[in-house]
């Protein structure tokens, strides 16, 4: 082999090995830093602009891998930080900033933490409808557990929380075609099974 030839591979492979390396350990390792962080640091936000300002550099920052566990991570700050808050227009802030942060891995309709980003889009929406009494998120929340049915028709965690979505609302229909699908999985949930019959005597 020519030797300028071989030392232009030489130099090729090792670009291609430090490229690996920097893209599938040095990016990834560093998300996961930002994160981490991120977790750590929720203790001492005092206002919005702490927490984003918390957990923007994990979000923001690219890796080719990790975004899906990160945002799921986030959610879940998310379902709990609303399941705290009795401030309707920070709460209305948040859902906004998780539609935004879940879009994309909707648009994809694919990824390692797919179903469970659904699902804790999908709580967000129970717990900001039910706190509120507000119409809107019951209707997004209704049709991001079903999004999740449609991908994992006999998820647990999708049929769970339509049906408790429906029982709050008093969605007799509703309840008995959840409560249904479920009993057909688990026969033995007898608070289902309560729930369910007497919408079922009244047909």
């Amino acid at each position: 082999m020519n030797p300028l030839i071989k030392k232009l591979v030489i130099v090729i492979v090792i670009i291609i090995v430090l490229s690996g390396i920097y893209c599938g350990s040095y990016l990834p390792f560093r998300k996961s830093q930002f994160y981490i962080n991120a977790q750590t640091g929720l203790r001492g936000v005092r206002s919005l602009d702490d927490f984003n300002n918390l957990f923007d550099p994990a979000l923001g920052f690219y890796s080719p891998v990790g975004q899906d566990e990160v945002v799921s991570g986030y959610l879940q700050t998310l379902i709990s930080l609303t399941s705290q808050q009795s401030n309707k227009e920070l709460i209305d802030i948040l859902v906004k900033q998780a539609e935004a942060r879940t879009a994309p891995i909707l648009e994809k309709e694919k990824g390692f933490n797919f179903s469970q980003n659904i699902y804790n889009l999908a709580a967000i929406y129970a717990v900001s409808a039910i706190k509120f009494n507000d119409d809107i998120y019951y209707q997004k929340g209704v049709e991001t557990f079903r999004l999740g049915l449609k991908h994992s028709p006999n998820r647990q965690m999708f049929l769970y929380g339509l049906f408790n979505l429906y029982q709050f609302k008093g969605d007799k229909e509703g309840m008995k075609e959840i409560g249904e699908t479920i009993l057909k999985y688990w026969p033995d949930d007898l608070q289902i099974l309560k729930s369910v019959a007497p919408v079922s005597n009244k047909q």
